[in-house]
């Protein structure tokens, strides 16, 4: 504990100290068009008297000398749906800056709609069931989360953690690679530090939330522009730097060591800046005494996030980047009894991980109808493995497994959006990429005899490299899709459009129909169904697996080329049933039920009998496939999920969520087995609380908060497949049983964290302390089992125990530059 109380002073920093007053700026156009409201009214109701501007005609407005602190907004057009914007936090450090879309009314006069913006549903309007947004804020907020998106995202039902080491979702019972990442409308791939290719998670986000704006995530039946997943969808977007003032963050965390500036570049112009870099601080932490589940090894990682924005008269054009380097060595010479969930006794492990994405995006308004959005971008993501185990009879050090491998993509995509009416919306587009690969890795095969079962000769096999893959080239997926809106009446809303995918690679391809009726009894019940196919394709790798024989030597089809027995698996295809129900209780609380159904066929199974399916890929880091696949497999999910939530309320908000659900699969035995995400059950319980240390007054020389927060998981076992321990002493080696795989679970996982925060904000600086103590409890949850071969028995390796971190941030709001 001194350790930790030490670190924590290192996070102390001194600082400097009329009402503190902040400005509120942003912009409000029509939600379909993005044509500027002219003259829109916004008011902060929460001032007596109350305060408010218009919209000037580029659609911009500004509001100046707000005190800070907690606000409400009204923004207000004839025509269109009032929105109340409310509890929104305006720092001293930093402009508020609100980009708003208003939604026309079916009538021509302002409708009022009572309460604030409804955080249960999608930013996109073209959802009905299973999608939320969230704010940025609540990233920050929860404990737990870490400041990552992905990480509070397993709050929400039917959601949960892989582990406690990363950041991957498994949601309602399906892997974690059917989740989407689309940025700024570009498909990404995994945005994670430390990431596999073809996987989704990670232990760091390279998506920095300080750059993030508020963003939708979907778990089912998701609308046609989406794509190529059987999950889920995180549609994320980057904020804008602040157009008129030099803004300045420097903040030290868990995630690392940021620094961050924004502001404009033409003030007249309205363009912008923003750049955001980090740097890996578990070197600090590690020096501090505090295990994070690497043993004695220390991450190394850092990232970058660019976004230049112009605006114009007809629309915007946009430049963005994210990028990361991430690199750790697990070397026996440092093996240690300290926690260690990745490198293994007996073995030297080096892993390092590259990503970047790049894109140009370009909004056209033809009319104020109508506007077509162009993207192009280029992605690669570069792995770099090398794995060698130690013999331990002669201490001599073998070769085991290496991977140099890259993957990426060129995309280019148009987006055209017609609003024919109040009442009919038209979207349509394609999205084009050129993916491209470079794969290499290969497991090295040691000498050995074995006893031809035929004759009972004896047959040597030589000392050789068995290539895994050894492929170089490119192929394109095309992803076409049309989706319509059509508000029946002001209470019932259709949703229905049409996606298709073809990948030119084995010339597959699908047609996927998607559909969701909302209808809106009144003004605190709603009922929804929806229905979608979903198809997406199988891992990247699983297409260029080759063969390699026992001397060696790449086998050969029948034309003298190396024989791939994957190419024409097709994709895997879902479809996904959901039925939901919301019920406001209160202007600021609310009920919601989901129950949903998923069938789901086309799996890549074992072309012999066997419980192997593609459909449990992302349970480990096992990056090996069965040689030869087939589309027989099949899935089922099936459940039922609970909301009950209070929106943040005069310092006040909770969570509560609650899934029940059944995951099976039948692989080529045609055995139904759970699938390896089957825990049956996750639950989470969410509370916070802020309390006013100080008012807000003319002799205010700073305004102080305390933030408590808390949550409390309790989750169904992780499945796991059974060593047979005399098989592995028998062999020296590990021996699963695979005919009971996934049979049984490992204890419940149970895991309580709080957060505690502390802020200041000051005439021109905002402060942020925060100590989030993950784990209070110290639950030993089990991470996996695995065969220990010096001991010959069965070792048990646990996740996280507690672990505290600090995390401290400053904003400066300055003109031209930054102070410290």
């Amino acid at each position: 504990m001194k350790k930790y109380l030490l670190f924590h002073l290192l996070c102390i920093s001194i600082f400097a100290n009329a009402q503190i007053t902040q400005n509120i700026r942003g912009t409000v156009v029509d939600k379909d068009t993005k044509n500027p409201l002219i003259g829109a009214n916004i008011v902060v109701t929460s001032l007596d008297p109350i305060k408010g501007t218009t919209v000037d005609v580029f659609g911009n407005f500004i509001i100046k000398d707000i005190p800070v602190g907690r606000i409400n907004l009204q923004i207000s057009y004839i025509g269109y749906e009032t929105q109340n914007l409310e509890n929104l936090e305006l720092s001293s450090g930093k402009e508020m800056i609100l980009n708003i879309v208003l939604r026309e009314s079916f009538e021509l006069k302002e409708v009022v709609i009572k309460g604030e913006k409804d955080k249960s549903e999608a930013q996109n309007k073209m959802t009905s069931v299973s999608a939320r947004t969230f704010s940025i804020e609540e990233s920050m907020r929860y404990a737990g989360s870490l400041n990552d998106v992905a990480r509070m995202a397993q709050n929400f039902a039917g959601v949960q953690g892989a582990d406690d080491s990363r950041n991957d979702i498994i949601i309602r019972g399906n892997s974690p690679t059917g989740v989407l990442y689309r940025f700024e409308d570009i498909d990404i791939p995994n945005p994670n530090h430390f990431a596999l290719n073809g996987t989704t998670g990670g232990p760091v986000s390279i998506l920095n939330n300080n750059v993030l704006d508020n963003s939708d995530f979907m778990t089912g039946a998701f609308p046609a522009e989406y794509g190529n997943a059987l999950a889920g969808v995180f549609d994320l977007k980057m904020r804008a730097g602040n157009n008129q003032k030099h803004e300045f963050l420097v903040q030290m965390g868990f995630n690392g060591l940021e620094f961050m500036a924004e502001g404009p570049i033409n003030k007249e112009k309205f363009s912008s800046y923003l750049i955001s870099y980090r740097y890996s601080t578990l070197g600090l932490f590690k020096l501090a005494g505090i295990n994070f589940g690497t043993g004695t090894s220390v991450p190394d990682y850092q990232d970058l996030s660019i976004k230049l924005d112009f605006p114009n008269k007809k629309g915007k054009t946009s430049f963005w980047a994210i990028g990361g380097l991430s690199a750790v060595k697990f070397l026996d010479s440092e093996f240690t009894d300290d926690p260690n969930l990745f490198g293994e006794q007996g073995e030297d492990l080096i892993f390092n991980s590259n990503i970047g994405v790049a894109g140009l995006t370009n909004t056209y308004r033809f009319n104020e109808k109508s506007y077509l959005k162009t993207s192009l971008s280029i992605d690669g993501t570069f792995n770099e493995i090398s794995n060698d185990t130690l013999n331990i009879y002669n201490n001599n050090y073998y070769p085991l497994y290496r991977n140099t491998s890259l993957e990426g993509k060129q995309s280019f995509n148009v987006v055209f959006n017609h609003k024919i009416s109040t009442r009919h919306l038209l979207k349509m587009g394609v999205y084009n990429q050129r993916r491209y690969y470079n794969l290499k890795d290969s497991v090295h095969i040691r000498q050995d005899t074995i006893i031809n079962p035929f004759d009972n000769q004896q047959i040597i096999i030589p000392d050789y490299w068995y290539n895994i893959t050894n492929n170089d080239g490119a192929t394109y997926f095309i992803q076409p899709f049309v989706q319509w809106q059509f508000r029946i009446n002001e209470k019932l809303t259709l949703n229905s459009g049409i996606h298709s995918q073809y990948f030119m690679l084995n010339k597959t391809y699908a047609i996927e129909p998607r559909a969701g009726l909302k209808y809106q009894l009144n003004t605190k019940l709603s009922l929804a169904a929806a229905y979608g196919m979903h198809n997406q394709l199988p891992p990247n790798r699983l297409f260029f697996r080759q063969l390699t024989d026992n001397e060696g030597n790449t086998v050969l089809d029948s034309n003298g080329e190396t024989y791939i027995p994957n190419r024409s698996l097709e994709m895997i295809r879902s479809n996904h049933f959901v039925i939901a129900v919301d019920y406001l209780i209160s202007k600021k609380s609310r009920l919601k039920l989901e129950t949903y159904y998923q069938l789901i066929d086309n799996a890549p199974v074992q072309n012999i009998s066997s419980y192997y399916s593609v459909l449990n890929y992302g349970a480990n880091f096992d990056l090996t496939f069965p040689d030869t696949l087939v589309n027989n497999g099949t899935g089922t999910n099936y459940g039922i999920e609970l909301t009950l939530e209070r929106f943040l309320d005069k310092g006040f908000y909770y969570l509560v969520t609650g899934s029940l659900y059944q995951s099976t699969y039948k692989g080529s035995d045609g055995i139904e087995r759970n699938t390896a995400f089957n825990g049956n059950y996750t639950s989470n319980v969410l509370i916070g609380k802020e309390f006013k240390l100080s008012k807000n007054t003319t002799e205010s020389k700073a305004i102080n908060l305390l933030v408590l927060d808390g949550k409390f998981t309790l989750n169904g076992g992780q499945r796991y497949v059974p060593i047979n321990i005399e098989e592995s002493r028998s062999q020296g080696k590990t021996v699963y049983d695979f005919e009971n795989a996934f049979v049984n679970q490992f204890d419940d996982y149970m895991r309580l964290d709080i957060k505690l925060g502390f802020k200041r904000n000051g005439k021109k600086t905002t402060q942020e302390w925060s100590v989030n103590l993950q784990n209070v409890t110290n639950r030993k949850n089990i991470f996996q089992q695995v065969y220990n071969e010096s001991i010959q028995d069965i070792e048990t390796k646990y996740q996280l125990g507690f672990l505290p971190n600090c995390s401290v941030q400053n904003i400066i709001f300055k003109k031209y530059k930054l102070f410290l």
